[in-house]
């Protein structure tokens, strides 16, 4: 449980840094791009913020799969081996 909360503490600090440094990076961009959804359209980004805000979302998503996928039997074996 505590390698789990460990691995899921570490995931998601790297994609605060990530979007930070994103956030960081884009400020003076001057081509910038949108987005249109069916409903609506988003505010005008650079491209390069919209495609590393989608490598982050990624990076959460593959992280938190391989958290929740872990075996409980590798946390049995080593709390019998600290035992």
């Amino acid at each position: 449980m505590f390698f789990r909360l460990q691995l899921l503490t570490l995931n998601i600090a790297t994609a605060i840094l990530l979007i930070f440094f994103l956030c960081l990076g884009s400020q003076n961009l001057e081509k910038k791009y949108s987005l249109n959804f069916l409903i609506n359209k988003t505010v005008a980004l650079p491209i390069g913020f919209l495609v590393g805000t989608t490598f982050t979302l990624g990076l959460v998503s593959g992280g938190l799969t391989s958290v929740l996928m872990i075996n409980n039997d590798n946390d049995n074996d080593k709390n019998q081996l600290l035992d």
